[in-house]
């Protein structure tokens, strides 16, 4: 004869059973029920429409946690979102130490939380973590139990509040009077321009314009006939230039002559001085034998001081070619230069 089984024990082990399944689940099946979690707070003095609970917490596109609660402060017109963080996805920081680390990345790196829109169509949205340098750090310090992350205007605020103030420029500016302004000027333009005076001053600009072509053809023709007689004279012109200075590069080999010849005339100039000495030296001595009543000593004398003079005037000519080195080329004087026509 069988045993019946016993209800109650089926249904306890039945009740353990799902208990142990239901652990395993929320242990390894990566809901993260059991992971430590750090949670911040954040206000945002703007609208939060499309935030919603379960919206990730990004950091430079990393998730790092999710929003847990969206509350309204009354009062202070601020939306209020509290946030867990994860501190396993966060290496490099111990959990206990994460306090410390946030202060310094806020002030130091100027980490601020901005709310971003996960997709155009659906408008929802997700909040930001990121670096907003030159930014204030702004804390409410409204719930001091919490650890309080700054926020920044969404970049929707920023280009609305734009778009509002070019708005307000515009509805300042007094359209109806520009319009109208426009109009009346439009119109005096058109009365202008069909008038007869017009018309006349353009067939006087067509005339003008005309005979600035013809002056401008004849301007043309002038510079041919200008170029066409430049050019013979400004080859004459480098012919005479090329012969003068092959002239000039002769000169100082010319003048290289010259100079031994000019020292070798002052050497027998100061050699016949010192001859004329002696000589009359020894006329002196030969005076007392030779007189000068007799016809030897006066062709004598005479013969001496037409000897001087010869001496003398080589002298001279020796001195003249020194400050005159020219001349030997040129003469006594120099002729004159033709000068071009």
């Amino acid at each position: 004869m069988s045993t019946r089984a016993n209800p109650t024990i089926i249904g306890a082990f039945v009740l353990g059973a799902s208990i142990l399944l239901v652990a395993g689940l929320l242990l390894w099946g990566g809901t993260g029920m059991f992971k430590p979690k750090y949670r911040v707070v954040m206000y945002f003095d703007a609208a939060v429409t499309g935030l919603q609970k379960g919206a990730p917490v990004l950091l430079r596109g990393v998730r790092v946690g999710e929003v847990t609660d969206v509350q309204m402060r009354w009062g202070t017109w601020l939306a209020t979102v509290y946030a867990d963080l994860e501190p396993d996805t966060l290496k490099g920081v111990r959990p206990r130490d994460l306090d410390d680390a946030l202060q310094r990345v806020v002030q130091d790196r100027h980490l601020r939380a901005q709310l971003r829109m996960q997709s155009f169509v659906t408008g929802v949205l997700y909040v930001a973590l990121d670096d907003f340098p030159g930014t204030p750090v702004v804390l409410r310090r409204l719930d001091k139990d919490v650890h309080e992350l700054p926020t920044v205007p969404t970049t929707i605020e920023l280009w609305t509040a734009k778009v509002e103030k070019i708005a307000d420029a515009l509805a300042a500016l007094p359209l109806d009077e520009l319009a109208r302004s426009l109009i009346t000027t439009v119109d005096e333009a058109k009365r202008i321009l069909k008038s007869p005076e017009v018309a006349r001053s353009l067939k006087n600009l067509d005339g003008v314009l005309s005979d600035g072509r013809g002056l401008v053809r004849r301007v043309d023709t002038l510079a041919a006939n200008v170029n066409a007689q430049v050019g013979p004279l400004s080859s004459d012109v480098q012919a005479t230039l090329k012969s003068a200075q092959a002239t000039l590069a002769e000169a100082p080999a010319l003048v290289a002559q010259i100079e031994p010849l000019l020292a070798s005339l002052k050497k027998s100039s100061d050699t016949a001085g010192v001859t004329l000495e002696h000589a009359q030296v020894t006329l002196a001595g030969v005076d007392g034998t030779l007189n000068q009543d007799s016809a030897l000593g006066y062709e004598l004398v005479k013969s001496l001081q037409e000897l001087r003079e010869t001496l003398r005037a080589l002298g001279s000519l020796a001195d003249y070619l020194e400050r005159n080195p020219n001349a030997v080329i040129y003469g006594a004087r120099r002729p004159a230069v033709n000068r071009a026509r």
